[in-house]
């Protein structure tokens, strides 16, 4: 009854369970959600002996994984949470965004890396890339609202929610 995969399982379904409710419960709290999962996370690592070493490099292969599940979900939150129309004109600003505000926060931020902190090249790359205002997950923390059903105020609080003020029509 007790086999590891229907322990990981359970674990799975009641951290998806709070983490539907917790956002509501947090709304007029000073801490966040991922405050609160990296809180339990250390509390149980700390309070249960017989859970594995949380050693990112003795697991490597584990962590690696479990990361790319967790930023692939992450990625399809944020993705959800947008309810923009899709057209070329619409998704401008997006790809000025990606294109040219990206690149050169990336390539301002390596150089910094390099000059001031005496970073590799490849140390520098991973920083400014790490750096760069580009997370869609962190970019859903101040978005305006919900998705809305294109009523008269929808487009404009998408554009704002894609760090662009609206256009003229």
């Amino acid at each position: 009854m007790f086999e590891a995969p229907n322990l990981l399982f359970a674990a799975a379904g009641i951290a998806v369970f709070i983490a539907a409710v917790l956002p509501k419960l947090l709304s007029n709290m000073p801490f966040s959600m991922p405050m609160v999962f990296l809180g339990a996370g250390m509390g149980a690592f700390a309070l249960i002996p017989t859970l594995p070493d949380p050693d990112p490099i003795a697991h490597s292969d584990f962590v690696l994984h479990l990361s790319e599940v967790c930023v692939i979900i992450s990625l399809m939150g944020a993705g959800l949470a947008l309810d923009r129309p899709v057209g070329r004109k619409r998704w401008s600003t997006t790809w000025l965004l990606l294109g040219i505000a990206m690149p050169l926060c990336i390539i301002g931020l390596t150089l910094l890396g390099l000059w001031f902190l005496g970073l590799g090249l490849g140390a520098a790359l991973l920083v400014a890339s790490s750096l760069a205002p580009t997370d869609p997950v962190l970019a859903s923390e101040v978005q305006v609202g919900e998705p809305a059903d294109h009523d008269d105020g929808a487009e404009k609080e998408d554009e704002v929610r894609s760090a662009s003020p609206p256009r003229p029509d």
